[in-house]
């Protein structure tokens, strides 16, 4: 040190500077203790060490409360809230260093104060989030506010208001849940009574909109004797269905070609060989050079064997160079009337190409006509079963003379008199009627006849009636005593 006392100054300033300069703390450490951070004010901030519980660390205390929250986005949910808030606050401050948390608060009322009974859940981020709150299906108010490191809490939102979505007016119950209320994937792993649901197939099982009555089922092996193959079963609540209607797809039975789908009716009664009586409706796919498209609409019984069927069917040409074909048929049952040794009557209309074919069938004959361009054919023979003798019924003033009067239809359809009349009054006036046919026995429009009578050079006309009604005409001379009908004979169709 210099003697000097100026020198000793200076030399005591200049290493005075040095240790203000100097880095503080060096090579130091706090043993068994804490420092503590003041503001401006004397009010401590923060401790930075051993803290009062033992542990050491950096502890926020005091410090200022954190600006309000925006208010949030409240979204109905199936038995809950969803509640958004997107990170911003109110007036656009910013995020204090010292956040901790938003806290979400749900209340009864509009002015609640938010307190530890009304926290619901928390967002733990200032850059915003979305939380769920579970409640009941009544009307709920949401309030966010923030809270800082240190505890301190800030202004609360204002309440939004919100209420949660309920599946159906009596919660969970059969038929309430539906595509609105549940979201897709949303039940996995479950078991539903009857069978299970994996994704969005069924199957396995059978499916039903009802126990009885009416109802469609969708099932893999529908009850005999039906096909076992899986079909649409369609049941009409009646009481005398014995089967119930199907829609169903098939193929051949080696399954190589024609995909087919057939729809029947529901069947009031089961054939001798166990299969439904129904109506049905077939439609078959076309393949090109192996079979035109087909279908086909059929009214009978399982092999239209017991009953008269009808049948509608078309069918496509099989590829460029073939024809179409589309055909109605009808046909009796075995015992219907007119029918003989159990041969049934039966019509067809037919059209293919530019051809149109129309055949009758039955017992009493056998006639086809075909028409195509420029050509009209008629192949075959008609018939109509001859009718007995009928006696005439005579008006008032006219008696069976010498043979009695007798009609008869013949099987070619010829209307034939016979026998005698004779007249009381001798006077024939214009229209006078001597008798009437029976039914079954009248043309069906008026038919004219001259007939022989009792006056030499008498020429007498004779109209049959639709009616049945026989009219007498002077043509020359007008008086008569009898008039005879052998020989009579007139078309009956």
């Amino acid at each position: 040190m210099p003697a000097d006392l100026g020198a000793r100054i200076t030399q005591i300033e200049r290493m005075l500077r040095t240790v203000i300069r100097s880095p503080r703390l060096t090579n130091a450490s706090i043993e068994g203790g804490a420092v503590q951070v003041y503001d401006e004010h004397g009010s401590l901030r923060a401790l930075v060490g051993q803290q009062p519980d033992g542990t050491s660390g950096v502890t926020v205390v005091n410090g200022p409360p954190p600006p309000a929250p925006v208010p949030p986005t409240v979204a109905p949910a199936l038995a809950a809230l969803s509640v958004t808030w997107d990170g911003a606050f109110a007036e656009g401050a910013a995020a204090p260093l010292d956040f901790a948390r938003v806290e979400v608060h749900v209340g009864p009322g509009a002015d609640f104060e938010p307190s530890q009974g009304t926290l619901r859940d928390t967002i733990e981020t200032a850059q915003g989030g979305s939380v769920t709150v579970p409640l009941p299906y009544t009307t709920w108010w949401v309030k966010l506010r923030a809270r800082t490191l240190a505890g301190v809490a800030g202004a609360a939102t204002t309440a939004v208001e919100a209420t949660p979505r309920q599946a159906a007016a009596a919660d969970i119950q059969a038929g309430a849940v539906t595509a609105e209320s549940l979201a897709a994937d949303a039940i996995t792993g479950k078991h539903i009574v009857g069978g299970h649901i994996d994704g969005a197939i069924v199957t396995g099982s059978t499916v039903r909109t009802g126990a009885t009555g009416n109802r469609v089922v969708v099932t893999p092996t529908p009850p005999a004797p039906l096909d076992q193959i899986p079909s649409v079963l369609l049941h009409s609540a009646s009481d005398l269905e014995k089967a119930p209607g199907a829609l169903r797809a098939n193929t051949k039975s080696d399954g190589t070609a024609f995909p087919t789908v057939e729809l029947t009716a529901p069947a009031v009664q089961i054939d001798r060989w166990n299969l439904p009586d129904t109506s049905a409706l077939h439609l078959r796919s076309p393949q090109l050079h192996e079979r035109g498209g087909h279908f086909s609409l059929t009214a009978s019984t399982g092999l239209g064997q017991e009953q008269g069927n009808v049948t509608v069917r078309g069918e496509s040409g099989r590829g460029p160079t073939d024809t179409a074909l589309f055909r109605i048929e009808v046909e009796d049952g075995p015992d219907a009337p007119g029918n003989e040794n159990g041969l049934p009557a039966r019509t067809f209309v037919e059209a293919s190409g530019a051809q149109f074919t129309v055949r009758s069938a039955s017992a009493a004959g056998d006639t086809t006509v075909t028409m195509s361009p420029g050509v009209l054919a008629v192949d075959g023979w008609v018939t109509r079963p001859a009718t007995d003798w009928e006696l005439l019924s005579l008006a008032p003033g006219v008696s069976g003379g010498s043979q009695a009067p007798y009609v008869r239809v013949t099987a070619t359809g010829t209307l034939e008199l016979c026998g005698y009349v004779n007249l009381a009054d001798p006077e024939i006036r214009s229209g006078r009627q001597i008798a009437t046919l029976p039914d079954g026995y009248r043309p069906p429009g008026v038919r004219r006849v001259l007939v022989p009578s009792s006056a030499s050079g008498a020429v007498i006309r004779l109209d049959i009636n639709a009616d049945g009604s026989l009219r007498l005409y002077p043509m020359v001379g007008s008086r008569a005593s009898w008039i005879g009908f052998d020989g009579v004979t007139c078309r009956a169709i």
